[in-house]
């Protein structure tokens, strides 16, 4: 069962390591009724991660006991697929990447004074905070991918279905650590991080486009190496 959930860990932590859900909880933090807000985000990142992966895990679990060999070879497939898909979507982080990373420093000077959408969660109230955390875990493309992997990957361990749920709440728990880790910073050293958060937050904002190439990357090279059989 432990196995199983270490064999997510990867999942786990590309979901984490998501730079709009960081910079989220960083924009909510400072804000009236910040860490409520950001509690409420993160349960609503929460629902819809858990709710894939567990689908995903009956799903595989069903179909493992049915039919052992086509379940395994469906994986391949869908693992492949998922392959190519991080590598597209790479691709296309790329290729629609913000014109400050291109050097434009003309058209970089006249989106300063453009109000982004992380500026405008400013003064969102605290269940529309909730709203965004299940919007963007649905609405990152690479959450759904991560997700189903990881509950095939636990579906077709041998247990109980009931610890298949337990299993897939603490890997949520784990994806979900990207931003429960600054809200946990916030209510243990107060005002005392709020710097150290705001510098985050820029550095993030700053890289956004390197962090989003880089775990597409290395999911779309882990995912062909599951569906070609390279990594058994």
């Amino acid at each position: 069962m432990w196995a199983g959930l270490g064999d997510t860990l990867p999942m786990a932590m590309g979901l984490a390591l998501s730079p709009v859900a960081i910079t989220t909880a960083l924009v909510f933090l400072p804000a009236p009724r910040g860490r409520v807000k950001t509690a409420l985000f993160a349960a609503g990142w929460f629902l819809p991660i858990f709710a894939v992966t567990a689908i995903s895990m009956v799903v595989t679990d069903v179909a493992d006991e049915e039919d052992p060999t086509g379940t395994a070879d469906g994986l391949d497939v869908l693992h492949l697929a998922f392959g190519v898909l991080f590598f597209a979507l790479a691709a296309l982080a790329w290729i629609k990447r913000p014109d400050r990373d291109r050097g434009d420093r003309a058209a970089d000077a006249l989106d300063e004074h453009k109000p982004g959408l992380m500026d405008r969660l400013d003064g969102m109230g605290v269940w529309a905070a909730l709203g965004v955390g299940v919007a963007e875990g649905v609405v990152i493309l690479k959450n759904i991918p991560l997700a189903i992997s990881a509950g095939t990957t636990l579906g077709a361990v041998d247990m109980s279905t009931e610890a298949g749920l337990a299993m897939a709440a603490v890997f949520t728990a784990l994806a979900t650590l990207g931003v429960l880790v600054p809200l946990g910073l916030v209510l243990i050293g107060g005002a005392r991080v709020e710097g150290s958060l705001r510098e985050a937050r820029a550095w993030i904002d700053a890289h956004m486009t390197a962090i989003t190439l880089v775990v597409l990357l290395v999911f779309g090279a882990l995912f062909l190496g599951e569906g070609l059989n390279l990594t058994r």
